[in-house]
């Protein structure tokens, strides 16, 4: 009895840890298309509800930014973002944290200049007070 018991329960604890992961994977998502959106419109109030006050955000060039500069940088168009379509992402989930890795092309004008990127992308984010943010954001060029 104790046998069956035992098994029943990591059942039923390994489907409802599988559909948390899973519902905190959507959350994730969701927050990463804020987050995209939120760039393009060049829209400050989601960027300071999406990033960490501590995160690093890297750019491709080596560039990393707090999240002032950032918020700076987009809302004065040095970085005017055109479009981020993201293609392959993996998301995984380790209690309070997600990492995602993306592949994905950015088109936008850097200091004027037009500029259209292949990059990969790793993102960390926290849960804290039951709201995701970034914390940190790392881009690599890619050909």
């Amino acid at each position: 009895m104790k046998k069956s018991s035992f098994f029943i329960f990591f059942i039923a604890f390994s489907f409802h840890s599988f559909a948390q992961n899973e519902s905190q994977k959507g959350e994730v998502m969701m927050k990463l298309l804020m987050l995209k959106t939120a760039l393009v419109a060049k829209d400050s109030i989601t960027l300071s509800k999406l990033l960490a006050d501590d995160v690093t955000y890297g750019h491709t060039n080596g560039l990393i930014q707090s999240k002032s500069a950032l918020i700076h940088s987009v809302m004065t168009g040095e970085q005017d973002y055109k479009s981020i379509e993201p293609s392959v992402m993996n998301i995984r989930i380790f209690d309070k944290t997600a990492v995602v890795n993306m592949d994905s092309k950015v088109v936008l004008n850097y200091n004027k200049q037009p500029m259209q990127i292949d990059m990969k992308i790793t993102f960390v984010w926290v849960n804290k007070n039951n709201d995701w943010q970034l914390e940190a954001r790392q881009a690599v060029k890619i050909n």
